[in-house]
């Protein structure tokens, strides 16, 4: 069973405190280095965690100023909660964990350069719902945006983004069908020629840059695989 990182940890427990009440409303926190010594994680892990939690709504960060616990705004007319999720047939807001990670930094490949034109960071992971094998997705960031990457990433997209600091001004979506290929449907754990629903979504800043692009081929738990006829 894949290790939960120690970010998601630090974040869960940092949810917990606030929705609890053990951290209201208006509480001013200690810095970086104050919670990580707290939390028993390294400062840079403890900056992650706050990031994503920040991106959730439910803290605010100033330069400067520190960070104080919010109360997470409602969503915007002009931009609905359900537009950016990902739902199962039953209605339950879809749940992913990573259960496989490999990064590597490469030169881009085919159809890649339609969308970078020097080096990425690729991020392979296999991704679980519910304790079984959902998706394998690709995630391609721009080298020369992120020159750092380490393999350790929040699984929801968003937040990836928000965590490594890309000014993400539009998210394109697109959808086609695969089916899988002998590697895919091992990965998987599935049966071979497995209809796979294939989600891309492209990051871009406000010069029309493409900062990333995520491509997520999912076959879904085994009660809702799609299969050919």
């Amino acid at each position: 069973m894949a290790r939960e990182p120690l970010y998601k940890k630090a974040e869960t427990e940092i949810l917990r405190r606030i929705t609890s009440g053990e951290w209201p409303e208006g509480m001013r926190l200690g810095n970086e280095f104050e919670l990580a010594e707290e939390f028993k994680v390294s400062q840079g892990t403890m900056r992650r965690a706050l990031m994503t939690v920040e991106a959730m709504g439910y803290l605010n960060r100033k330069p400067g100023r520190g960070t104080v616990v919010a109360v997470p705004k409602a969503a915007e007319p002009a931009a609905p909660p359900d537009l950016r999720r990902l739902f199962l047939p039953n209605g339950d807001r879809l749940q992913l964990e990573p259960f496989r990670a490999n990064l590597t930094t490469r030169a881009v490949e085919g159809t890649e350069r339609d969308f970078f034109s020097g080096p990425v960071h690729a991020l392979t992971r296999t991704l679980k719902c519910g304790g079984e094998r959902f998706a394998l997705e690709e995630i391609l960031i721009d080298a020369a945006a992120v020159p750092e990457m380490e393999e350790d990433q929040p699984v929801e997209f968003l937040n990836l983004l928000h965590a490594l600091n890309l000014p993400t001004a539009t998210l394109e979506d697109r959808l086609h069908a695969e089916v899988t290929s002998m590697s895919a449907s091992v990965a998987l754990a599935c049966d071979r020629h497995t209809g796979l629903l294939c989600l891309t979504r492209i990051a871009r800043d406000s010069a029309a840059k493409t900062l990333a692009v995520q491509t997520l081929r999912m076959a879904g738990p085994a009660n809702y695989r799609i299969r050919p006829a």
